[in-house]
């Protein structure tokens, strides 16, 4: 069977150019296995050997967990903690987690980081004031939106005025 080699499509015996691609087909595609796949990712600078250390629930705890290894000169990275054909299929990865990944040579460190920062925020009370005023710079922050005209307070005179109307003649047909 003719392939493409670009699209990957596969074509019946008779076409000799892809319709979509406008290229030559071939008669067969090179096999992509796992290790040509790996040598695409590249490790982040000073990784050597990748290893798991926690699986975040969502991103916004990744993200917070990278940020914080980072300041404290821990190379890390997060990647969905799915297995690789759930996410390429479905693009899913905070819905299973997200695997954060440090150097082999510094993972005693970032558990103890990571440890220590679960147990910080575990003995911090929250603060109701502190909260409102996060919540009143984050307010601040955003551009101001303009008021939009519903539309449906604008029809609502007409609305009315076509009740009365219809109750009016209603009354005058009824008597």
């Amino acid at each position: 069977m003719p392939w493409c080699p670009k699209c990957k499509a596969e074509y019946r015996e008779g076409f000799t150019e892809c319709s979509a691609c406008r290229v030559p087909l071939v008669d067969g595609l090179p096999e992509e296995n796992a290790a040509s796949k790996r040598e695409k990712f590249v490790l982040p600078d000073g990784m050597e050997k990748p290893i798991v250390v926690y699986t975040a629930k969502n991103r916004l705890e990744a993200t917070t967990i990278c940020d914080m290894l980072h300041e404290n000169d821990v190379v890390a990275y997060d990647r969905p903690a799915s297995f690789g054909q759930i996410v390429d299929y479905t693009g899913a990865d905070s819905r299973f987690g997200l695997s954060i990944i440090v150097d082999a040579s510094q993972t005693a460190r970032a558990r103890e980081l990571i440890e220590e920062m679960h147990r910080n925020l575990s003995e911090t009370p929250i603060d109701e004031e502190a909260l409102a005023r996060l919540a009143e710079e984050q307010a601040m922050d955003m551009p101001e939106q303009p008021m939009e005209d519903n539309i449906s307070f604008k029809l609502l005179p007409l609305v009315i005025g076509v009740i009365v109307v219809a109750l009016a003649l209603l009354y005058l047909v009824a008597n």
